[in-house]
């Protein structure tokens, strides 16, 4: 393989390469080169398509089977381990949005990637929109359960430096007792939608969260759902089909309620992964290891994408295009 100098993916894969050495992502020296050339790839031609990257592949002359077999190899290749890459990234950036101690706020959602897989991913949020930080991929057709979430979340924790004021927003699949829970081991607070069917107990009775909407309550306080003590609130805005029935580390408030809607910022990331971005859903890969890497390679184009058109923490030799996902 011998490098190409002189265009622009080549010029964008050295600029990534250069911040990547400069990170303890615990990669050698190939696979730091190989990864920077995929991500100038995905930000390059939008697309997961392996034929467009090899058509783009920046630092290397060979015969296009030889591209596809570099391809798969950094796919397959068990040393890229995502979540432990994305760590220094994490770390910066939840630095440079709580700098004057600012709430960051997480959100926790799962999304089909394909028929078969699906994806639990936990992101950040970034003005109106949300960066990819930890991820999961399961061979599965339905939801991702506790025992994965966990696992993601607790790995998230770790990526997260002391003194950090942290607020996870979920939808009503995650308005469990356990995750709940987690976030108040973790000192996190929360904004999670609960479901109608929830059991409630309060000073000795107890009733459905959806019967709690009937009876026009607005907010419960230190109410028991299952082996947690939580505060709920509960708002029915006018147009609206459903209420919003938010289990909250804090007194109910409307705006503390309405806070729950900061995790749209997810839905809008997940386009950007498909129809209206990489198009991740065309994807051949049929192994959830691979798919990971190739998340990782989608959200460090997301990073880059978003830090040289905005004031986050931009490598000092960054390429001053602006790259946009759309």
């Amino acid at each position: 393989m011998r490098e190409i100098e002189g265009n622009g993916v080549s010029h964008l894969a050295n600029t990534i390469e250069v911040d990547l050495f400069q990170r303890e992502v615990a990669l050698h020296k190939p696979h730091v080169k190989a990864l920077s050339d995929l991500v100038a790839c995905a930000l390059t031609t939008r697309s997961v398509n392996s034929s467009e990257w090899i058509e783009q592949l920046p630092r290397i002359l060979c015969k296009k089977k030889s591209k596809e077999r570099f391809i798969s190899r950094f796919l397959s290749n068990i040393h890229v381990t995502p979540n432990g890459i994305m760590s220094s990234y994490v770390s910066e950036l939840i630095q440079k949005l709580s700098e004057k101690g600012e709430t960051v706020v997480l959100m926790l959602d799962q999304s089909k990637i394909k028929d078969g897989f699906e994806c639990l991913m936990v992101s950040v949020r970034i003005g109106n929109r949300a960066l990819p930080i930890a991820w999961k991929t399961v061979k599965t057709g339905g939801a991702i359960g506790f025992e994965t979430q966990k696992v993601l979340l607790q790995e998230v924790k770790e990526m997260i430096p002391n003194g950090i004021l942290i607020l996870l927003s979920a939808d009503r699949f995650y308005g469990t007792a356990s995750i709940i829970g987690l976030c108040q081991e973790y000192d996190w607070n929360y904004r999670i939608r609960l479901k109608g069917n929830v059991l409630l107990k309060k000073d000795g009775g107890e009733m459905l969260s959806g019967d709690a909407v009937k009876l026009g309550i607005t907010e419960l306080h230190e109410a028991e759902m299952g082996s947690i003590k939580t505060n709920i609130g509960i708002i029915h805005e006018p147009g609206h089909p459903e209420p919003w029935i938010i289990a909250m580390s804090e007194r109910p408030t409307k705006a503390r309620i309405l806070d729950y809607g900061m995790r749209w910022g997810i839905e809008a990331l997940f386009s950007d992964f498909k129809s209206r971005g990489f198009g991740i859903t065309e994807t051949h890969l049929e192994d959830a290891e691979r798919i990971d890497r190739l998340i990782l390679i989608l959200a460090l184009a997301c990073y880059w994408a978003v830090s040289t058109g905005s004031q986050l923490p931009i490598p000092e030799k960054a390429s001053s295009k602006k790259w946009r996902v759309a």
